[in-house]
């Protein structure tokens, strides 16, 4: 899969503040950046057990809170979207409602409607089956958006915090940390 790059991400961070800050910053930067990811990263490790996989890779730029029901991820156009879970598509493209633009909504086969919003590209069609982390999109800037991001809004009975969500079932990590930070 794309994006399964974790190790080599921390590793070239590693090298580049140790050349600038010494080993001993190293050593004291690398136990902060390792201490709150060991879960994820033991997750990333074996992705042929997990049943959800974090979408993207990149920092949250807008959490769940009453008024905006889905989570913001801050990441640039194009950047691969990963189906969260295995599912069926049900809508796949620039079938706006209400400021998504073009976007996938996903039928999870546990039952979960996940819908992935701002996209630029979709590469999957309605009734199309999709695996975890198989690449279905690219993210974008289309529709009411202030800026390239995916919004992912997951409902399970309601819409639910993605990220508690995510955490809750042990999502496995698609190449960064940030999103857990």
């Amino acid at each position: 899969m794309m994006g399964k790059q974790s190790d080599q991400s921390v590793s070239t961070a590693g090298r580049v503040i140790a050349i600038v800050a010494g080993a001993g910053a190293l050593a004291a930067i690398g136990g902060v950046i390792l201490s709150g990811t060991a879960s994820a990263h033991d997750a990333w490790e074996t992705p042929r057990g997990c049943g959800w996989e974090w979408p993207v890779d990149g920092p949250v730029s807008q959490a769940f809170h009453v008024g905006h029901d889905g989570t913001d991820f801050a990441v640039r156009v194009g950047t691969v979207l990963h189906a969260p879970t295995s599912g069926t598509i049900s809508v796949a493209g620039p079938n706006d409602p209400g400021g998504y633009g073009t976007y996938i909504q996903l039928e999870a086969d546990t039952g979960e409607q996940i819908q992935m919003g701002h996209l630029s590209e979709t590469w999957v069609g309605v009734g199309a089956h999709v695996d975890v982390g198989e690449a279905i999109g690219a993210t974008g800037n289309t529709g009411s958006s202030t800026g390239p991001h995916l919004h992912l809004r997951i409902h399970r009975g309601g819409a639910v915090d993605p990220v508690t969500f995510l955490r809750s079932v042990g999502a496995c990590d698609t190449g960064s940390s940030d999103i857990r930070s």
